[in-house]
């Protein structure tokens, strides 16, 4: 056997090496991951932007301040119970004070209540002008003494994350327009009591926008869910809570 030799190698490795590190590395495409942590953060950004086109605006519009027309706090009731999202928005860019917001909003909700009450004497027989005094005045106090009695419990029972919120302006408001609600209901349920086993379940209608609202106050994501469910409760049973007491000491 004769073993021919050939001009090339068997094998010829080229001059350039096995592997070569190029001189720009091109990133990742970290958008996927990011994706979903842009989307739970967005309506924060969202908030943040509107302060921040707010405060911009008051700044440049500073001396006509007081000529601007200020938003009506009734308004902004009915608005958040037709579209909570939009409304609970246009409850923080209207920075209207705790006292205004309930001389022109919640005493005057409870007030109609209260008066409300008086058509027990036009669908009940033997209802005295007094009876309706003592109603009125029962359904006044559980309205006026049930909110300050959320804050109150509220200091306590909500998480530790959440409870400054109801120490603020908005957080206060925030509570006022859910009993407010509340006091548009009850007076409905009043003046047509042969409705009353339809209207009875308006009160949902209230923890649905408390829901929607929460997330609106900036409350920390991971107390979100246990302060709302306890905002729910506090906002809902502390006035049935007032209502039983006033029924047993005043009524009967």
């Amino acid at each position: 056997m004769t073993v021919q030799d050939n001009d090339k190698p068997l094998y010829e490795l080229d001059d350039a090496p096995l592997y070569a590190i190029p001189d720009e590395i091109e990133p990742l495409d970290t958008s996927a991951h990011d994706s979903d942590e842009d989307a739970e953060e967005e309506d924060y950004e969202d908030e943040e932007e509107d302060e921040e086109e707010d405060e911009e605006a008051e700044a440049n519009n500073e001396p006509d301040a007081k000529k601007v027309k200020r938003p009506s706090p009734i308004g902004i009731m009915f608005k958040t119970m037709l579209g909570p999202m939009e409304g609970w928005k246009e409850l923080k860019r209207a920075r209207l004070s705790t006292d205004e917001f309930a001389q022109r909003c919640y005493y005057p909700m409870i007030a109609l209540a209260a008066i409300s009450e008086g058509a027990m004497i036009f669908y009940e027989a033997n209802i005295t002008i007094g009876d309706w005094a003592k109603t009125a005045l029962s359904t006044f106090i559980t309205f006026f003494f049930g909110y300050f009695t959320v804050l109150f419990l509220g200091s306590f029972v909500l998480p530790k994350k959440s409870r400054d919120v109801l120490k603020k302006d908005v957080g206060k408001q925030f509570v006022m327009l859910a009993m407010s609600t509340l006091a548009l209901f009850w007076s409905a349920i009043c003046l047509f009591p042969m409705l009353e086993p339809v209207l009875v379940f308006l009160p949902l209608w209230t923890i649905y926008i408390v829901f929607k609202g929460v997330r609106r106050l900036r409350v920390p994501q991971e107390v979100q869910s246990s302060t709302t469910g306890l905002l729910c409760m506090l906002i809902i049973g502390v006035p049935v809570l007032w209502n039983w007491i006033m029924t047993e000491l005043l009524l009967k």
